[in-house]
Order: structure tokens, then sequence, then C-alpha cells
């Protein structure tokens, strides 16, 4: 079982029944884990984009724990993917994914490179970022297309709505409209844990700390040092909680 709740860190917690899911037979209990939160927020992003067989994609932070999940998504919906990243590791990270394109997000010509790539733009962008860079990451968006804004860890991105008009680029901002509903998560949990299941999704499981380190995982989030997600580890390395 996995269990989705807002109580923080603790060995054992007291969780409703609409807050448990099964753990598909064959699945890794802390792979399970490491998609109880992006899992949900990657697959509603997924719905939200819609990337079509053909058309280029742009997933900033594609290394992210959501990131990751979105590359993957991109790609298994036949779309093809450019994935900004701000070390080798992490682009190499998101080539093994299957992002056909990898550019680095902190050189001045990033977006250049991207419109380059794609030829004249993605038609859907994924910010992960937001701030400042998912501010800029809509000038890698070709006329008409579709951006996701899920980035907080600057800020929201501000974004201006006129241009965008004038570009007829929709704007989605999901953050703005709060979570989705308790019946949404159950039913996008299940898929994501499906998919695992099915091999059609993978976290990328980028460090593991025990439940003693929680500090040292914060510090390593802060410091944007990490890849994929990391997890608070109870017990055996079979029992995961996520950070």
């Amino acid at each position: 079982m996995v269990v989705r709740t807002g109580t923080g860190y603790a060995e054992q917690v007291v969780a409703g029944e609409g807050e448990i899911m099964p753990v598909p037979d064959g699945l890794a209990s802390v792979t399970a884990a490491a998609l109880v939160h992006d899992g949900v927020t990657a697959l509603n992003l997924h719905r939200l984009g819609t990337p079509r067989k053909g058309e280029w994609v742009l997933v900033s932070a594609a290394a992210g724990g959501a990131g990751t999940l979105l590359v993957q998504l991109a790609v298994d919906a036949g779309a093809r993917v450019v994935a900004a990243a701000s070390s080798d590791a992490k682009r190499a990270l998101a080539r093994d994914l299957g992002a056909e394109v990898v550019v680095d997000y902190t050189r001045t010509d990033w977006i250049e490179q991207v419109r380059e790539a794609t030829g004249g733009g993605a038609a859907l962008v994924y910010d992960g970022a937001g701030g400042a860079l998912g501010a800029t990451t809509v000038d890698a968006l070709a006329d008409g297309g579709r951006f996701v804004t899920y980035g907080i860890a600057d800020g929201f991105a501000s974004l201006d709505r006129e241009s965008a008009a004038r570009r007829g680029i929709r704007l989605l901002m999901p953050l703005m409209d709060g979570p989705p509903d308790q019946e949404t998560v159950r039913e996008l949990l299940g898929l994501a844990l499906e998919h695992a299941a099915e091999g059609r999704l993978r976290p990328v499981i980028g460090a593991t700390y025990p439940l003693g380190q929680a500090a040292d995982a914060h510090r390593a989030l802060a410091a944007r040092t990490t890849v994929g997600k990391s997890l608070l580890l109870i017990g055996s390395e079979q029992d995961g909680a996520l950070r």
C-alpha cells in the first residue's frame, strides 16, 4: 500500500481509506512511493498539455521529479521532446529517458537553441521552474502553442498575458486553480502506478535518506543538486516515504 497524506514525516500514520492505494503486483514499494505526488502531478499536467504525435514539446527542469515523468509521458504520446536542464548529468538523464534534444537553460542563448532545434518553437512547453526563468521560457513557444506552468521554486512565472494573447498562446496555470479533488487524485495515482507496473513510466530516484536525515534532503533540494525524486526511508530499503 502507498499513502497520500499531508501529515508530514512520521514512522506511522493514521490514514483514511481514500488516502490508501494498493501497489500493483511486481512494483517495488520505493517506486510506488516516488509516484505518490509527482505521478499525480505529471499526469495532471499531461492531460492539460495533451502532447500530440510528432509535435515538439519542451520540458524545462527536465531532471526533476515531475520533469522526468513528463519527458516519458510526452515520448510515450509520440511527441518529440526538448529537455532543458542545468548540468551535463541531468541532460544525459533526460536523453536516456527519451528526449531527442537537450539544452542548458543556464546559457543566454538557450531559447534560440530551442527555436532552432524545433524549427520555430515548441508547440507545448512544461515550465517546471517558474519565476524569471519561467517567464523567459514562453519565448521558446511557437505562435498558437500551449504553456503549462507548475514551477514555483522561484515563485510563479510573471507572464505577459497580452503578448501571449496576441501570439495565440494558451496559458495554463493549474496551481492557481488549487489541487485536484480526491477522486481525481486517486484516479491519477492509480494510472501512474499502472503505467509503472507496465514499464511505461519510470520514476527516477536520485537520492534516499534515512528519516533522521530529512534536513539533509531539504538542503539538497534547496541547492538544486538533486536529480529526480528524493525519498526518506523508514526501516528497510523497501519501505519508502515521500519527501
